[in-house]
């Protein structure tokens, strides 16, 4: 279940630094742990805003998971309550899969490849209704997040995975570049996550 673009292509083949395999490693214990006891390991993504860092965890995450049919669910939110940039959702059908939305202040986003679902995408509070309130891993993926979320609310464990804000390269002549360069580098850690516990 993959689009047939050399980009994809490109995520299998790229390879994670060490300095984060340590970090990742984490993750891949945890699932781990939750598989070996019988249950479905939620992992929550947060940033601040909800609009793209995590946003592209959730998507990435939800993707491989599928890909190497590891039962997991992935969710996503924030300190604040914006709406999933534009940019991101851009670079997500960039890759071939089909995204329809729901027209407000703050987007609804349904991603699908083929007949899969890939699930809804929309900025929200980490605690939202529609996100785990026990039994979950909080992976902080911003330094401002991290900070102002010392403690997550039922959180059972928590992990730093901090990735560069592509914010910066908004309205500038390089934001797709920008975006795709933290979008792949996002990718090839999810697909690292998901390949390992496969294999």
């Amino acid at each position: 279940m993959m689009t047939d673009t050399k980009t994809i292509d490109k995520i299998f083949k790229m390879e994670v630094p060490n300095e984060r395999v340590y970090l990742l490693n984490e993750i891949i214990n945890y699932v781990y742990k939750k598989l070996y006891e019988n249950k479905i390991p939620k992992l929550n993504f947060i940033c601040t805003h909800n609009s793209r860092r995590s946003q592209f965890c959730q998507f990435w995450a939800t993707l491989f998971s599928n890909y190497y049919n590891i039962e997991c669910e992935v969710f996503s939110g924030g300190t604040l309550e914006t709406e999933v940039n534009k940019a991101v959702i851009n670079n997500i059908k960039n890759y071939g899969f089909n995204i329809s939305f729901e027209e407000s202040n703050n987007p609804i986003y349904s991603i699908k490849f083929k007949n899969q679902n890939l699930g809804n995408y929309f900025s929200k509070l980490y605690h939202d209704y529609k996100n785990p309130k026990s039994e979950f891993a909080a992976i902080m993926t911003c330094s401002d997040a991290e900070n102002n979320c010392p403690l997550v609310k039922g959180a059972e464990a928590k992990f730093s995975l901090q990735y560069e804000d592509p914010k910066k390269y908004d309205n500038t002549k390089i934001e797709k570049t920008g975006y795709n360069k933290t979008s792949e580098k996002i990718a090839s850690e999810m697909n690292y996550i998901f390949y390992k516990i496969k294999n």
